[in-house]
């Protein structure tokens, strides 16, 4: 499949050990529940909240790809994944940043129902997407969305998520 575009890559300020993504209709809503099966990842049907291993991080780089199918992936280089399906009420999201505010976020072509795989990368080596190393960025987040109804064997059908 291919890659669409890339709807946002930017640094957050982690709080806590913690940022959010947040569809802008569940804006308000709260820290949504862990999801089942992941000890990093909190999510609900229009947003998800992502943890840092370290909680004395303070920067994350963040990058959000839009793909026309199943997105591929290095796993080597991610080791840390999580899959899900989410109904987006709106596809337009906003980067929750707790204590320190919130950012403009990505938007997606269409509201409805998303597939999306969260990948982490802890305390990288070398930082992704042809960045520049800075000593505030702690961890690396790739957040991929393909519309619903496509199954790979890296995030089919196995995800506890289906909101």
């Amino acid at each position: 499949m291919a890659l669409m575009s890339i709807a946002m890559q930017q640094d957050v300020y982690v709080v806590d050990g913690m940022f959010g993504l947040v569809d802008e209709a569940c804006a308000g809503e709260g820290l949504p529940d862990r999801l089942p099966g992941s000890d990093w990842v909190h999510a609900s049907s229009g947003s998800v909240f992502l943890e840092t291993a370290d909680s004395l991080i303070i920067q994350a780089r963040l990058r959000v790809e839009v793909w026309d199918g199943s997105a591929e992936i290095d796993e080597r280089y991610w080791p840390d994944q999580v899959c899900m399906s989410l109904d987006l009420p709106t596809a337009r999201f906003f980067v929750d940043q707790s204590d320190a505010g919130s950012d403009k976020g990505p938007h997606l072509s269409s509201p409805g129902r998303w597939r999306l795989r969260i990948s982490r990368r802890e305390a990288p080596e070398e930082l992704p997407w042809e960045a520049a190393t800075s000593d505030l960025v702690g961890a690396c987040f790739l957040l991929q969305f393909w519309p619903d109804g496509t199954v790979t064997e890296n995030c089919g059908t196995s995800s506890p998520m289906t909101a």
